[in-house]
């Protein structure tokens, strides 16, 4: 049987680990991360559940509408209403399969059950801290759109928040939460940064003795 290099066997297992462990998450963990993440989200924000299956969020907030020609009068705003996908929700839950194939993954995980144990609860913690903010933003955006305020600059500013929030960090970190408690599987992704080699001074003998034998001259 032929010998892969380190890097080869854990791209394999890898691999391996990140199918099963997305099938499993669908088929059996989905439910329970989507009601655990609306549980804690909702100490935050008020979520209900549509026949659909979406979600219906109402976040707080506080402001001020300004009199339009439609509303002569200002307008206390003190929350904002909006639906949310089931689709967009099980984004948030996404991160958390894909952190422990990384972790089995690497060699040595079943001594690092601790950092196994620890990074799942700060995946956790990431997953709900980026749906709080996905709420905040696309509430006010809500916002200046009733308030009729939307500038360009806030508008795209806003549009790249939800776009980093759903599309990019939720792909992004299990591998830095990984990163941050496996060292082996730095050195697994990283060969080259255990490659280093530190040049020592190199001392010849006879040298002390030859300025010696000139000084004594």
């Amino acid at each position: 049987m032929p010998a892969f290099e380190p890097q080869t066997r854990f791209l394999l297992r890898g691999s391996a680990l990140f199918i099963g462990l997305l099938t499993l998450w669908w088929l059996v963990l989905l439910a329970p991360m989507l009601y655990g993440l609306k549980s804690a989200a909702g100490a935050f924000v008020l979520i209900e559940d549509n026949p659909s299956g979406d979600w219906t969020l109402r976040v707080p907030l506080e402001l001020t509408l300004p009199a339009t020609r439609q509303q002569p009068r200002a307008r206390q705003l003190r929350s904002v209403d909006f639906d949310m996908s089931r689709s967009d929700a099980i984004t948030f839950t996404f991160s958390l399969p894909v952190y422990w194939a990384l972790m089995l993954a690497a060699s040595g995980a079943r001594r690092n059950l601790r950092g196994l144990l620890l990074g799942t609860i700060v995946m956790a913690a990431v997953e709900l801290v980026l749906l709080l903010a996905f709420a905040e933003i696309t509430a006010r955006d809500g916002a200046a759109q009733l308030a009729g305020t939307e500038d360009a600059a806030g508008r795209w500013i806003r549009h790249v928040g939800v776009y980093l929030t759903v599309s990019v960090l939720p792909y992004i970190a299990p591998f830095a939460v990984a990163f941050g408690f496996h060292r082996e599987l730095r050195r697994q992704v990283f060969p080259f940064s255990n490659t280093v080699e530190v040049s020592a001074p190199v001392y010849h003998e006879g040298r002390p003795q030859r300025r010696r034998a000139k000084n004594q001259r």
